[in-house]
């Protein structure tokens, strides 16, 4: 069983959103805390499965993948139908993220692409998915920003939100 994350698991965790190299020597000056507590703290995180990886964060347009697009499938009803779709969604490489979603669309899911070109062939890979019954497109633009988890700017909020609460 996990225990609840407290204020220094969720410092460190905010610590390696924004730079997962940071070393332990600068999280543990950041918490106060000894090297050895947080070696032991990073690892029990890592363990229970809070911490899942560390990443490089790439420059789509530097990989060949700077065009986005998000797609909303529609399929066949039942268990067999979305095991299908889920096993070749996640052989195509250009999905980053698919997502069950509660609505008219079953999966929505994120890709990126060198051109549209390259979109319109991932979605003919797509369609010939045989329980596929259709799809929406929407390319993205320009992306505004995107946030890790846990981020300074995604806590941010959450605790001026909380505050009023406390004081009542």
């Amino acid at each position: 069983m996990t225990r609840q994350l407290d204020e220094i698991d969720r410092a460190l965790l905010r610590a390696l959103s924004a730079d997962g190299r940071r070393t332990v020597r600068a999280l543990a000056k950041s918490v106060d805390l000894s090297e050895p507590a947080v070696r032991e703290r990073i690892q029990r995180l890592e363990r229970d499965g809070v911490i899942t990886g560390y990443h490089a964060e790439l420059a789509p347009a530097q990989v060949d993948a700077g065009t986005a697009a998000f797609i909303a499938l529609r399929f066949d009803a039942g268990r067999a139908a979305r095991d299908q779709v889920e096993a070749a969604i996640h052989r195509e490489p250009a999905v980053l993220e698919a997502h069950e979603v509660a609505g008219e669309d079953c999966f929505w899911i994120k890709v990126r692409v060198a051109s549209t070109a390259a979109l319109a062939d991932t979605l003919d890979r797509i369609r010939a998915i045989p329980v596929i019954r259709g799809t929406g497109t929407t390319i993205v633009l320009r992306t505004v920003f995107e946030r890790p988890l846990l981020s300074a700017e995604s806590t941010a909020g959450a605790a001026d939100e909380a505050e009023p609460a406390a004081r009542a």
